[in-house]
């Protein structure tokens, strides 16, 4: 018998990790900045965001990994900010300000939780 063939436990039973009380390490406190017409956008924390659209967008390269961390981040608002013309440089320039809110240093991982 496998693991996938074992009986499902019961909900009394004893489990190894209990997920529901993992709690993160530091404030998730959003992410906030100014483009375009003075107008202020807001982007979740990095590590609070749903991690399956973000492996979803990391499996098809990085710069396709930073567009789905903001498309994540800004919720809503991404189809307002996609309206506005941004060159890369400016792109960037916000990931790399939002890295550095979220504590992610240059070179680390997004995935790396840490």
């Amino acid at each position: 018998m496998t693991a996938r063939t074992a009986p499902k436990p019961a909900d009394h039973d004893v489990f190894d990790f209990n997920l529901n009380a993992v709690q993160a390490e530091t404030e998730l406190r959003p992410f906030r900045f100014m483009w375009g017409e003075n107008r202020r956008w807001t982007m979740e924390h990095l590590e609070a965001l749903d991690i399956w659209g973000l492996m979803e967008s990391a499996e098809a390269g990085d710069m396709a990994a930073m567009v789905g961390a903001f498309r994540e981040a800004m919720g809503d608002e991404w189809e307002d900010f996609r309206k506005i013309k941004l060159p890369q440089y400016k792109l960037k320039a916000l990931f790399a300000a939002y890295r550095q809110h979220c504590g992610l240093e240059p070179g680390e991982s997004d995935a790396s939780g840490s």
